[in-house]
């Protein structure tokens, strides 16, 4: 089975889980005046526009286990993640300063329109603190659905342990990235890979996969072999949101092409620029990263770049080499040929995606 048709079916059990769900704290939200009733309407139709990679992962992972059918707990832990995804995505674009996300504007420029002067001084600050706020809020509402897990006790308060104790190390991840960010100092592409790690690779493939194996009863010691493949599959991932944050299409990725350059993110496309360009590409380079008002045509300039100075086609072996880890180790998992094959398919998408 591919990754598309897997996933696909996973996409619709979440999305139904996601609806009830929400649905069921419109009374509790409603009370409290028509912001409550917004910000579930605008959560939800911000969710279900995402992937719901991460939320078919717990599923996937929970049959590897050897759990039988759809599960409840796995659906409903999938939601969990999926609603903590949202807040994430909604304050990354607040400091990212994105005004687009999913095809849509963000959630921040949302409610900037809903300030009592849209066009005043005070709107894009009445919309940051009001997209906190809904970001603050899918997160707990995320916690909240871990916290209600059916099934086996055991195996739920496992799973709610795993997903409590990661998302502390993802704001960990992403302060690291701020920092960086914001230096002149320029890091190791070790510490690079590193903030990857934590602030998405983590848990947006290894943790899923363990939530799900917990959930489905699997053996313990396979976990650190899940934790490795889902590392891997999450740089690979990162690494290629990079790229398609500067050679991708807005209508394919429904996000602003450059962002990174802008605000000067340590990737490692702008750490190799940095090496090898010289001279006037140099100087030109310089002053175009961090720079929040960079014009198109710089940015263009730092792709062309980018492809004559081969960096892109030496960043494109880094993550070729790490799916030929990723792929041994799906290899070597104890799990049937079946779902070897929905990783195997998960892998060659992530490596190839346009979107």
């Amino acid at each position: 089975m591919t990754f598309e048709a897997y996933f696909g079916r996973t996409a619709v059990r979440l999305r139904r889980d996601l609806g009830r769900f929400l649905a069921s704290k419109r009374p509790a939200y409603e009370a409290l005046g028509p912001w409550g009733r917004d910000v579930l309407r605008r959560l939800e139709s911000f969710t279900r526009k995402g992937k719901l990679v991460r939320g078919g992962l717990v599923s996937l992972g929970y049959e590897m286990a050897g759990g039988r059918g759809p599960s409840a707990a796995a659906v409903r832990a999938g939601t969990a993640i999926e609603l903590v995804q949202s807040g994430l995505l909604i304050h990354d674009d607040i400091m990212d300063r994105d005004e687009r996300r999913r095809g849509a504007p963000s959630m921040h420029v949302q409610y900037a329109r809903l300030a009592k002067d849209p066009g005043g001084p005070g709107a894009a600050l009445f919309g940051a603190n009001m997209a906190v706020c809904a970001g603050e809020i899918a997160i707990f509402l995320g916690f909240e659905a871990m916290a209600g897990l059916a099934g086996p006790a055991g195996r739920a308060a496992a799973a709610q342990r795993l997903f409590a104790a990661e998302f502390g190390l993802v704001g960990l991840g992403q302060m690291r990235d701020i920092e960086a960010g914001g230096s002149g100092r320029r890091p190791s592409e070790r510490a690079v890979l590193e903030t990857y790690r934590f602030k998405t690779a983590r848990y947006s493939y290894a943790l899923p996969l363990a939530m799900g194996w917990v959930l489905g009863g699997g053996r313990r010691g396979t976990l650190p072999a899940l934790d490795r493949l889902g590392e891997g599959l999450g740089l690979i991932f990162q690494i290629k949101d990079d790229e398609l944050g500067l050679f991708g299409s807005p209508r394919d990725t429904g996000k602003p092409v450059g962002s990174d350059i802008r605000q000067g993110k340590k990737t490692l496309y702008a750490l190799r620029l940095l090496a090898r360009a010289s001279g006037p590409d140099r100087d030109r380079l310089e002053r175009t990263l961090g720079r929040p008002d960079a014009p198109e045509a710089d940015i263009l300039y730092v792709r062309g770049l980018a492809e004559r100075l081969g960096v892109r086609e030496e960043v494109n072996r880094v993550m070729a080499s790490l799916g030929r880890r990723a792929g041994a180790a799906v290899a070597a998992l104890p799990v049937a040929a079946r779902h070897r094959e929905i990783l195997q398919s998960l892998l060659r998408q992530g490596l190839s995606r346009r979107r």
